[in-house]
């Protein structure tokens, strides 16, 4: 295995062993550095890239029109929770595009739930696109 894919593979392993394991974070990198037995030496690239993938694993983008309140922040961000987990990264993005509403972006879904969106359907579905 080449070095890099190694280091992306152990560094995906040892996120995986962090975010769903309940073991202490002191265990799993103890296991880590006898798991590498004589390739110790790749620990600090391993950490580097574990807290690349972290951070995208955990971040999720909130597009909206206008500046949004600290209440209504505090609204979305427990219905993210509720919906994608605890301990994730929620970034407010000021999208002069939209006119209205606002879309959230995970790693895995994208929420379109703006007033571009749904003209745009509007006009799609008017000229027969699908």
């Amino acid at each position: 295995m080449k070095k890099d894919k190694e280091i992306v593979a152990w560094a995906r392993a040892l996120y995986l062993a962090l975010e769903e394991s309940d073991a202490n974070e002191e265990e799993v990198i103890k296991n880590l550095f006898l798991a590498l037995n004589k390739k110790t030496y790749l620990i600090p690239a391993i950490l580097k890239k574990f807290k690349i993938i972290k951070d995208k694993e955990s971040r999720v983008d909130v597009f909206v029109a206008t500046e949004v309140s600290e209440d209504l922040k505090n609204e979305i961000d427990k219905k993210i929770e509720s919906l994608v987990g605890k301990n994730k990264n929620v970034n407010y993005i000021i999208d002069k595009d939209l006119i209205g509403g606002f879309r959230i972006k995970t790693k895995d879904y994208l929420v379109k739930a703006s007033i571009k969106d749904i003209l745009i359907k509007i006009k799609n579905k008017a000229y027969g696109y699908n």
